[in-house]
């Protein structure tokens, strides 16, 4: 494996090249394909989400087409035209990174807020009236014809670009300023992550896998040379398999991995029993420290949830908009308290790395090495404080005041590190922040201080700050930890890499959606995103507009006690070595619930393979895991590309695929 160095690379270990102009290029070109497919299928095959969760599976699926199939024919006709370790590895990241805006991302959010408080508008709700006037004009597009073409369908099916084109340049501004700002940030953090912390990055492990070479020099990768990957691969394969037939032959059984819930407390509340087969798979690379305190914490919590209910406590905080609405509110409080003092930890205990990152930055103090980042720690700084200026101006034009654009983003950037660390050392494949941004801004301030304007701006935010399934930060976590991990040499070209991207898959997904929208109408298309999501904001606006309120004073008590219990938590974890139950499940236990039986199950397997087979046998059964994965991300990739020929909808695969 080699000693890391002070560079990043690894003494010992050959270095890679990787970010060679064929890599680079194979990459966009899957992210090109991604953001177009992946759209394709959210709105017209309407399968398995490939773009959904943070174990980012259209990835997977691409990635896996890459190295097992184009790879190879590409060595076949000439071994130059075939990519090598690191290449593949540069080619992963950018199309991880291009997984991310898609799907729940940014691109399906954009449009539907950008137009619903238009379209959605009614005697009856009084948007003209209580909404309308206080949106700021110039994000979003003008002309009622154009919008009811676009949610109805287009006579002619012509996209009108006039009516689009200065929203989306003024859109493109804030989200280069959002996704350049996550990345430099992930660049500050990789090497006290990935080198001091030593962090566990289990989504890792597959793409690792999938490009690792032996001595016998095949043209096929041990990987998929193992008779054990293919076993496990064929699990989650055959049963969604099954289901996907069902859906074409009503006289195919169907099959299901979930299993009926616990209620506890005169059914006040459920530990839930679901399994999955990728997250048992991810489960497996998770410390079990780790992995036991995300299974403890949710039992805890739900406990809790159930004694509350059953005793008549607790109750339902109007204010907070739809997606902080599925349990109580104190419970998301105290979950948002443990985020903030777990993103202040992560930074507190990362002090000295910092101080070396901002010595180079400012002073250039030659002891501090940065030849390993994508990009320099200077540019990296510079680029995290110019974003977050560019947000913090645009979100002040929208009407939301300075102090008020401050706390957004504090609160936002909180949860993105709380979902980044959650994925790059717990492998969280499939979670939903506690609450949100604008939520946390409203209570702890009320409407009454925000205003009609600071409302009207706040609902805006919906575009990117609320939906945070699936995450643009943490995927640069994971492909940082990728490319250290092959020693990718002279990778500065990356960064740009990244930024062209962002620009292509954002531009492709966003033009499909619009072009399907003015071909059949976007109400067609999605229900979810242009009937719920279009109206969501608005809705969350005029409640706070027409029943103004002040600060949820308990809100911000329970949030106290949330954080105090985190800051125990962190000190008893790292001051006694007894402790079993690592804090990090803690912040995110109220919304862990479809994962922890998969997270249990994996953990109780991995501690019976250790104990009685020693690190020996747990290496060797590292591909039947694998292939837990793969079989999952696989079956969902395959059944979409089946449907898109032969015309089925809603083939979704649900109780065996995320999504």
């Amino acid at each position: 494996m080699g000693v890391p160095n002070l560079s990043g690379m690894r003494i010992g270990a050959s270095v890679s090249a990787g970010c060679t102009w064929k890599a680079l290029s194979m990459g966009l070109a899957g992210a090109f394909f991604l953001a177009v497919f992946s759209t394709y299928n959210d709105m017209i095959i309407k399968g398995s989400g490939l773009a959904t969760w943070n174990w980012t599976p259209g990835a997977i699926c691409v990635f896996f087409a890459l190295v097992a199939f184009v790879n190879v024919l590409l060595r076949l006709i000439h071994p130059s035209l075939a990519l090598q370790r690191g290449e593949l590895a540069v080619a992963y990241f950018i199309i991880l990174v291009a997984n991310t805006l898609t799907g729940r991302g940014f691109s399906s959010q954009i449009l539907p807020v950008l137009t619903g408080s238009t379209y959605y508008a009614t005697p009856e709700n009084n948007w003209e009236a209580v909404v309308q006037p206080y949106l700021s004009r110039w994000p979003l597009p003008e002309g009622q014809q154009a919008l009811w073409h676009f949610y109805e369908g287009s006579p002619l099916g012509e996209v009108p670009w006039g009516t689009w084109v200065m929203p989306l340049f003024w859109w493109g501004i804030f989200a280069l300023a959002l996704f350049l700002t996550m990345a430099c940030t992930m660049v500050i953090l990789r090497k006290q992550w990935v080198e001091h912390e030593r962090l566990s990055y289990p989504m890792v492990q597959l793409p690792l896998a999938m490009i690792e070479d032996d001595q016998r020099g095949s043209i096929v990768k041990p990987l998929f040379r193992n008779p054990l990957m293919w076993a496990a691969f064929a699990i989650p394969f055959i049963m969604g398999s099954i289901n996907a037939l069902h859906n074409y032959y009503e006289v195919m059984p169907t099959v299901t991995a979930n299993l009926p819930g616990i209620p506890i407390f005169r059914g006040m509340a459920t530990i839930s029993l679901r399994l999955n087969a990728s997250m048992v798979g991810f489960s497996y690379f998770v410390p079990r420290n780790i992995a036991a305190g995300l299974c403890f914490f949710y039992l805890l919590t739900t406990v809790q949830r159930g004694l509350w209910g059953f005793v008549g406590w607790g109750g339902k905080e109007d204010a907070m908009g739809p997606y902080s609405q599925y349990t109580d509110p104190a419970i998301i409080h105290q979950a948002m308290g443990g985020m903030i003092v777990l993103a202040l930890g992560m930074l507190w205990i990362g002090r000295q790395h910092l101080k070396a990152v901002f010595r180079k930055a400012i002073f250039g103090d030659p002891t501090v090495d940065d030849s390993g980042e994508i990009i320099s720690y200077r540019s990296a700084v510079a680029g995290t404080a110019a974003g977050l200026l560019v947000m913090g101006v645009w979100l002040w034009q929208t009407g939301i005041s300075p102090p008020l654009v401050a706390m957004l983003l504090f609160a936002a950037f909180v949860i993105f590190l709380t979902i980044s660390r959650m994925v790059a050392q717990g492998g969280v494949a499939s979670m939903f922040p506690p609450t949100n941004a604008p939520d946390f801004v409203i209570s702890g301030v009320g409407s009454t201080v925000l205003g009609a304007r600071g409302m009207a701006g706040l609902a805006l935010t919906y575009a990117w700050s609320v939906d945070t399934l699936i995450l643009m930060m943490s995927a640069c976590a994971n492909g940082l930890k990728l490319i250290t991990e092959v020693n990718v040499a002279s990778n500065r070209r990356l960064f740009t890499a990244i930024v062209a991207c962002i620009v292509l898959t954002l531009g492709a997904s966003v033009g499909m959606v619009l072009y399907l929208s003015y071909q059949y109408g976007a109400i067609n298309l999605s229900s979810f995103y242009f009937n719920n999501v279009s109206q969501y904001p608005f809705r969350f606006m005029a409640e706070g507009i027409n029943t103004p309120v002040g600060p949820n004073w308990v809100g911000w008590l329970h949030t106290g006690i949330g954080a105090v219990v985190m800051a125990v938590l962190m000190t008893v974890q790292h001051r006694y070595l007894w402790w079993p139950f690592h804090p990090l499940g803690y912040p995110i236990s109220c919304v862990f619930a479809g994962m922890w039986f998969s997270m249990f199950l994996g953990w109780v397997l991995k501690s019976v393979i250790l104990r009685y087979g020693g690190p020996t046998l747990f290496q060797r059964l590292r591909p039947f895991f694998l292939g837990l994965i793969l079989g999952e991300a696989s079956v969902g990739g395959f059944w979409i590309a089946v449907d898109c020929f032969t015309g089925m909808e809603a083939n979704t695969l649900r109780g065996i695929f995320f999504g």
